[in-house]
């Protein structure tokens, strides 16, 4: 969904399937002539939309902020199989060439679209995570693998010590991960796994299984975006007793994952 300063942008939709962004009533009369624009991805027809908008806004001589809640592509931050192109770069030359006045992200996956558009700058759910240790009473943060520790460690410097983390350890004949090496000891700590994303959760079921081996008294999760491709369940199956993400702690409700506001 697109918001212009915190109303829905509503998009209409033609029978042969493409949409136009119009009557936007958050500019018929404008406090300012700059306006906050906010992305919640939930498919791709909305990057057209989005460009459409910035278009508008142009034309109507008015520079916008962008606020990208999740980057989309983020994942896909190397060539895998294609030679020369992958999603990622195709979405940064778009919106790039969008030419958007300011861009923030939440938390993204790939450091590639500072890399490669204007004036981006990432934001970090620091206040969230401090609740969540409040919450849970945390006294000891693990991160999935070495990377996180590298992107994580001065943003996120909760006076909680030395992070530890897991090193991946995988079956050579399949490629799938078998377990984690830890690095560093969780003995009688309360955990908090912190990452960016939490898609079908396999890597944090295996940590926290391993987590709780080498005696751990709790291990929670904090995500910033949570995808939960196989549900909740699986997880608070493996050990895990709470799971919190930006837009609060997670819980599944009539089939359906709801937020509960930290």
């Amino acid at each position: 969904m697109i918001y212009v300063n915190g109303l829905p942008v509503n998009t209409t939709l033609f029978p042969d399937n493409t949409s136009q962004v119009w009557h936007v009533k958050q500019l018929e009369i404008p406090d300012t002539n700059w306006v906050n624009v906010k992305w919640d991805f939930s498919h791709e027809g909305e990057f057209i939309q989005l460009a459409q908008l910035k278009q508008l806004l142009d034309e109507k001589r008015f520079k916008a902020t962008l606020r990208i809640s999740y980057l989309p592509y983020g994942r896909q931050d190397k060539e895998v199989s294609n030679d020369a192109t992958f999603a990622l770069r195709t979405f940064n030359k778009y919106l790039n060439f969008m030419d958007w006045e300011e861009i923030i992200i939440m938390d993204p996956h790939s450091s590639l679209t500072k890399d490669y558009v204007r004036f981006v700058k990432d934001v970090y759910p620091i206040e969230e995570i401090k609740k969540t240790i409040a919450l849970t009473k945390a006294d000891m943060i693990c991160y999935p693998d070495k990377g996180a520790v590298s992107k994580y460690s001065e943003i996120y410097a909760f006076g909680l010590g030395t992070p530890i983390y897991g090193e991946k350890v995988r079956d050579q004949s399949t490629g799938n991960i078998t377990s984690y090496k830890l690095i560093g000891n969780p003995k009688d700590r309360s955990v908090l796994i912190v990452d960016d994303i939490c898609d079908g959760g396999a890597t944090f079921k295996l940590l926290t299984k391993d987590l709780l081996a080498a005696g751990a008294t709790e291990v929670n999760l904090f995500v910033s975006h949570g995808i939960f491709s196989r549900g909740l369940g699986t997880l608070f199956e493996s050990g895990i007793k709470r799971i919190f993400t930006k837009d609060g702690e997670a819980s599944t409700c009539q089939n359906q994952i709801t937020y509960r506001r930290l």
